[in-house]
């Protein structure tokens, strides 16, 4: 139930901040707009990072920091500059119906790279996800 409840407060906080990027847009590119949000995203994880569990920075493996960098590329600092230009262009409520496809593309590459199987539930709310998609792009 915890994860539940983490799960849904992490789609709370993302929604409003879309809210808050769009604000913020308007007196800011969305360039300086996502680098001022990762480096104080930065400053606030890593403290929490150091506070909370200093001792596992010691017991790091070399593949982990590679992945997790490949994680802060992708996400944070690619995923990030579309987030905020995609929100400038086609508003919150557009941007982040479409940013909700994020499933789709999970479950692709879980399949594709990690050997992950499909259930009925899954291919189901993937059908929606790409109902969804169209309707919001379409415009219908």
């Amino acid at each position: 139930m915890l994860g539940i409840f983490l799960a849904i407060a992490a789609g709370c906080g993302w929604g409003a901040s879309s809210v808050l990027v769009r604000l913020g847009l308007r007196h800011i590119g969305p360039s300086l707009g996502a680098f001022l949000s990762l480096f104080s995203s930065f400053v606030i994880a890593g403290s929490l990072a150091l506070i909370l569990n200093f001792g596992a920075f010691t017991s790091l493996h070399p593949w982990t920091v590679l992945w997790f960098g490949l994680i802060g590329l992708l996400n944070y600092g690619i995923g990030r500059q579309f987030n905020y230009f995609s929100i400038r262009y086609i508003g919150v409520a557009r941007a982040t119906s479409i940013f909700s496809s994020a499933p789709l593309f999970a479950v692709s590459i879980a399949v594709l790279f990690t050997g992950e199987t499909i259930n009925f539930y899954t291919g189901i709310g993937t059908l929606c996800i790409v109902g969804g998609l169209y309707l919001v792009i379409t415009g219908r």
